[in-house]
């Protein structure tokens, strides 16, 4: 094994254990200001992706800490709510769907 092969920590990441932070309460935040959030496990295990896009527009930043990660998702928050476009309420009238002929 080489040197280059050595990168990384080696262990894998406790996702409970990062989302049990204020991580969980900011990504609500972010989704209910209209951006589309995604989290996955990177395919080693090593570290958990957090991606926030809105209006085709987007980051993606990796973490092992909770800390690291609930101040990036602070920052998101903030950007989201100011950039995101001002949605108005649903209407509570029922719409007609049009047909494809």
């Amino acid at each position: 094994m080489g040197w280059f092969d050595e990168a990384g920590h080696g262990g894998s990441v406790d996702v409970e254990a990062l989302m049990d932070s204020g991580a969980a309460g900011l990504l609500w935040r972010i989704v209910n200001d209209g951006a589309l959030v995604s989290v996955g496990r990177t395919s080693d295990g090593g570290a958990v992706g957090v991606t926030v896009t809105l209006d085709g527009a987007w980051r993606r930043e990796y973490f092992r800490d909770s800390d690291e990660l609930t101040d990036w998702l602070a920052r998101a928050a903030a950007a989201v709510a100011e950039e995101a476009p001002k949605v108005t309420a649903a209407s509570a009238a029922r719409r007609q769907r049009s047909r494809r002929s």
